[in-house]
């Protein structure tokens, strides 16, 4: 860990802005990490919270950002009801900021990268995303044990898409005892999950099994889960989307056909925010060590 003159001192501190449960964590493991965290805009736990963003800032090269910076696409994401606009943070940036946050929009890293030395979206990082997968399904589980009255095993599920989230989901699901078909566009996806023990279908082709299904879990950030489709779905099966932005469930639809459809963003942060966090600060410290800038 640096430590010494005053820019020393600088590559040793982070300041924490907003956030979740997860950059509580983040903050405790950076700490074990022999690093000086300051926090603003969290709740102050065992931590004294920075009173002067501006000051602390002018002492620290370090900033991280919660995931997603911002929900309302104004003020930054927090679990406080403190209210900082991102645009106040961004006035505050110097040269010497390296900043990172998850979720950045285009116009949030053309402003920031405008003031910074340098800003990272961890969001976007494949170690991050890879290790993420993990306490991904395990929200996913725990949605479908709160929301069911019956055994996983031998239960019918379908997990639209085959990427990360998707394979592992459907892996586990399998492991269970559960009926997996995994519903793709491409023709290598059905092979892979083929040699898995599983069963394939084409995505333009579900609406002829939909009702076979007693869950089925979404993983493809695009409305595949049309009225078309809805209308085949089983009064009694639980609809799951884990995908982001603009997610793959026509939700009025659903509610407008009494189906059971849940948009569940963000499970990492909600069923396992100590592993989220220390992820996320992984992740980040990889990419300090990675570029030099310790």
């Amino acid at each position: 860990t640096p430590t010494g003159g005053a820019d020393l001192n600088k590559n040793n501190k982070f300041v924490i802005i907003g956030g979740d449960n997860r950059q509580i964590y983040m903050a405790d493991y950076l700490e074990n990490k022999g690093y000086e965290v300051s926090v603003y805009a969290l709740p102050e736990e065992d931590r004294q919270n920075c009173r002067n963003i501006k000051k602390e800032l002018e002492s620290t090269r370090f900033v991280i950002l919660p995931l997603p910076v911002t929900k309302d696409g104004r003020n930054i994401h927090s679990l406080t009801d403190k209210k900082v606009s991102v645009d106040e943070i961004v006035s505050i940036l110097n040269a010497d900021h390296i900043v990172f946050g998850g979720m950045l929009s285009n116009n949030m890293l053309t402003k920031i990268n405008k003031k910074a030395d340098k800003v990272y979206d961890y969001f976007k990082l494949e170690e991050v995303t890879v290790r993420n997968t993990v306490p991904t399904v395990q929200g996913i589980l725990k949605v479908i044990f709160d929301n069911i009255n019956y055994t996983v095993n031998s239960s019918k599920c379908a997990v639209l898409g085959y990427g990360r989230v998707a394979s592992y989901a459907a892996d586990v699901l399998a492991s269970l005892g559960a009926d997996v078909t995994v519903c793709v566009r491409k023709r290598s996806d059905i092979a892979k999950a083929e040699i898995r023990n599983l069963k394939g279908c084409f995505l333009n082709e579900f609406a002829k099994f939909a009702n076979q299904f007693d869950i089925i879990i979404n993983t493809v950030p695009y409305v595949l889960l049309d009225k078309e489709n809805l209308i085949n779905v089983k009064k009694d099966c639980i609809i799951i989307d884990v995908a982001s932005a603009p997610y793959g469930v026509d939700f009025a639809a659903a509610d407008s056909l009494g189906l059971n459809a849940i948009l569940c963003p963000s499970l990492p942060g909600k069923v396992a925010p100590l592993t989220a966090g220390r992820i996320i600060a992984d992740g980040i410290l990889n990419i300090i060590e990675e570029e030099s800038y310790g």
